[in-house]
Order: C-alpha cells, then structure tokens, then sequence
C-alpha cells in the first residue's frame, strides 16, 4: 500500500463525466479549485492533494484544475481535471455564463495524441425581465 499522509483528498471514488465525439453535455459548475495531482499506481486511481506531495511512488504530478460540476444527462455530480490553459478557457465561458446566463455545455475533443476539455454557453432563450409592483389585471 501507498504510504500517503492524511492531507490527500478525494479519497473515494468518483464520477468523471466522459462524453463520446460529438456529445455535449449539460453541466452546472458546484465549485471550483486549484490542487495538486498524482496517480497513485498501487490504489489504481488519481488523488488529490493542497500541497505538493513527496511520495516517490507517485505518477504524473501535476498541478491542475479541479471543477465539481452536476451532469445534468447522468443525474450526479463528477469531477473534471483542466491544465492552465484548459481552465483560462474555462473562465472565460464562466464568467459569460455569470452575465449572461443560459447553459454550460462539456465536450471532449481529440487533438493530435490528447484529448482537449472545451466548455461552450448555449445562451438562454428566455428573457429576463425586471418585476414590477402593481396590480395584476394592469398587465393583463
């Protein structure tokens, strides 16, 4: 077994929403966080760490993006991991989204050798309208 502090987190395992060529999945953003990663070959799963672990058995440390969002195709909350780049991108739909409302759609596609995390805002077809006091039969 991995011999790992207690400051690792994530411990169980999660959903990690995939979607095939082409799928676009609706996605509600819960929460959003910088941490360090590292895949743990002897558990068989990714954890998650605040600070830089020192553990030698551990793969592919990286520092990423994590973002707890709700699919809303799966029924259930799940994890997505982004780079810097992947993440910046990701703001940026985000911070349309806080404007502008609608929703936010995840989609996976191949580029070269990776797999690149792209996020789009369909924009909402309702109007938003500012309520006002006033009887009923006014507006009528």
């Amino acid at each position: 077994m991995v011999s790992l502090r207690e400051d690792f987190l994530l411990q169980d395992t999660y959903y990690y929403p995939k979607p095939n060529p082409g799928e676009k999945i609706p996605v509600q953003v819960l929460n959003f966080r910088r941490l360090f990663a590292a895949w743990a070959p002897e558990l068989k799963k990714t954890l998650y760490f605040e600070k830089l672990p020192e553990n030698q058995k551990l793969k592919r440390v990286r520092e990423i993006a994590l973002i707890q969002v709700y699919d809303w195709l799966a029924g259930r909350e799940g994890l997505i991991e982004l780079n810097d780049s992947e993440f910046e991108l990701f703001m940026e739909t985000y911070e349309a989204f806080l404007r502008n409302f609608g929703e936010i759609r995840y989609i996976r596609q191949k580029k070269g050798r990776k797999t690149e995390n792209i996020f789009e805002l369909e924009e909402s077809t309702c109007v938003v309208r500012e309520v006002k006091n006033g009887p009923f039969s006014d507006k009528l």
